[in-house]
């Protein structure tokens, strides 16, 4: 692939990213806030809802799938639930190891979390199908 169109790539999945973000941030401020929610719960159930943001984004826009959505909706659920386990693993360090505010957590969470979901969208989830020989 070359790099201007890897790059103009990651550029899309970084807004479509920054959308679903804005989405699970909203989500586990409010039930950390307002209803005392444990912050890895909250933060999980921030990432679950934005997931579904990003799922359609991009497949329709950073990728333009050729994949039907039966293929990469199981490839997306396989990377995003690494995902979640990354994101709940770094959060959950964070709030108990760290003296910084869970934010911070959730920020270095996000950090990596974007990094994994791209090489794993880019490789495998809304990868070209493989067309086999004759």
């Amino acid at each position: 692939m070359p790099k201007a169109s890897l790059l103009k790539k990651f550029f899309r999945f970084v807004f479509v990213g920054g959308l679903a973000t804005a989405l699970q941030y909203a989500t586990l401020v409010a039930l950390v806030s307002l209803w005392q929610w444990q912050v890895t719960l909250a933060s999980s159930l921030g990432f679950t809802a934005s997931a579904v943001v990003n799922y359609w984004l991009n497949y329709k826009l950073t990728f333009r799938a050729k994949n039907s959505h039966r293929v990469a909706a199981f490839r997306f659920s396989v990377t995003a639930g690494m995902g979640l386990l990354l994101n709940g693993a770094i959060v959950h360090l964070g709030i108990t190891y760290t003296p910084f505010p869970y934010l911070w957590s959730q920020i270095a969470a996000t950090l990596a979390v974007l990094f994994w979901n791209f090489v794993g969208s880019l490789k495998w989830t809304y990868a070209p199908p493989v067309r086999k020989s004759a």
